[in-house]
């Protein structure tokens, strides 16, 4: 394949990719790790069309500043997959980059002179393809903390990245023994160019296909969990529940009522915004502190619905009384306030029901009991009283 035909693909595949992410990029939340995606893919394809434009043998300081281009693309895909899988929210900073790039200009310079055109592409070479390695290894990590459905990209990501920083490193090997003549002409330039080139037409779809496994699982959470307090809505809850008793094993339920004590004074004394904070204050203590089978869902303004699984109602109560405490002992800060919130709860504890059909007259009786802390003066935990 001959090599120009091959640069002008990867070109046109880059900067299209590149304008595809921006689009999207406009239209999604920062930190997601598309707007690193466009400007990776769009500073690559960039530095490839000034590759063709200055021609792709002669040392010159255009040729040097594609080789820049190359590098600090690169740099961005990773920051792009870091961003993605959620092991950085900040994008590289420009002094990191500028430095990063100073540095390489500083050292192609002093290669040139020491070795001419050879040694420019070695060090290209040798450079990107430990960048690809460092990409794959990135997309990899992103294995451990991604849900199922990211698994294949992530691995096809990280598969393609790693076989393309491997055979880079090869070639600069190749070029250092060879000569220039390595660089265009042979089976092994003819194999790279190839591979170069289904890596770059698969890259962008793969990238789209991850952000788009992003979204769908994105809009499931929110038709399932509420925005302010990520526990789960109404629709959440009955999903949480018919699941629960499909399950082949089924095991009883005992629920928890949790209202927050006076929430209207908080929200009436310290405005929305501590009522909010409050809020997901309340909501992290619970979440944290249920045990790993048990399930929270938000069913009103202060008020949270805990799902106790297999328990009896002494040990659900004695889960009540734990998240009591655990909430009392919240200071929360709020912006513009010098002096934390405290707050406290009260629970109604039903008795454990075993069958679908029985939660909403199950969550009727903790509500009575809830209704009996309230009466009793707050900050307490109420059990349903057998019957």
């Amino acid at each position: 394949m001959d090599p120009h035909t091959v640069i002008i693909i990867l070109t046109l595949n880059l900067l299209s990719s590149g304008g595809l992410f921006y689009l999207i990029a406009r239209k999604m939340p920062p930190h997601g790790g598309l707007g690193a995606f466009a400007a990776g893919a769009s500073t690559f394809g960039a530095a490839y069309a000034l590759r063709l434009a200055v021609g792709m043998q002669g040392p010159s300081l255009l040729a040097a500043l594609a080789d820049c281009a190359m590098i600090l693309g690169t740099l961005l895909f990773i920051t792009g997959v870091r961003q993605f899988v959620g092991r950085t929210a900040a994008p590289i900073a420009p002094a990191v980059l500028i430095g990063v790039l100073l540095m390489y200009g500083v050292l192609h310079a002093v290669v040139i002179m020491a070795w001419g055109t050879v040694g420019r592409h070695v060090l290209l070479n040798a450079v990107l393809g430990a960048l690809y390695l460092l990409l794959a290894y990135e997309a990899a990590q992103g294995l451990r903390s991604e849900p199922q459905a990211l698994q294949l990209p992530l691995r096809l990501l990280s598969t393609l990245m790693g076989a393309l920083g491997l055979m880079t490193l090869g070639r600069a090997t190749s070029i250092g023994i060879q000569g220039a003549d390595a660089i265009f002409q042979g089976l092994a330039a003819q194999i790279y160019y190839a591979y170069a080139s289904l890596t770059a037409v698969l890259l962008g779809p793969n990238l789209l296909w991850m952000v788009f496994l992003r979204l769908n699982r994105q809009l499931a959470e929110l038709a399932s969990r509420d925005a302010l307090t990520r526990t789960l809505n109404r629709n959440g809850l009955d999903e949480a529940l018919q699941r629960h008793f499909g399950a082949r094993t089924q095991r009883r339920i005992a629920w928890l009522q949790v209202d927050i004590d006076h929430f209207k004074h908080i929200n009436d004394d310290h405005g929305h915004q501590a009522g909010d904070a409050v809020l997901r204050a309340v909501a992290g203590v619970l979440t944290q502190m249920v045990r790993a089978d048990d399930f929270v869902a938000r069913t009103g303004g202060e008020e949270f619905l805990v799902a106790c699984v297999d328990a009896s109602s002494e040990t659900a109560g004695q889960l009540a009384e734990r998240l009591r405490a655990g909430v009392a002992a919240l200071r929360i800060a709020v912006p513009g306030q010098a002096a934390p919130l405290h707050c406290t709860i009260s629970v109604g504890v039903s008795q454990p029901f075993s069958a679908l059909g029985q939660w909403e007259s199950a969550a009727r009786a903790a509500d009575a009991a809830l209704y009996a802390a309230k009466a009793a003066g707050r900050n307490r935990v109420v059990l349903q009283s057998a019957t």
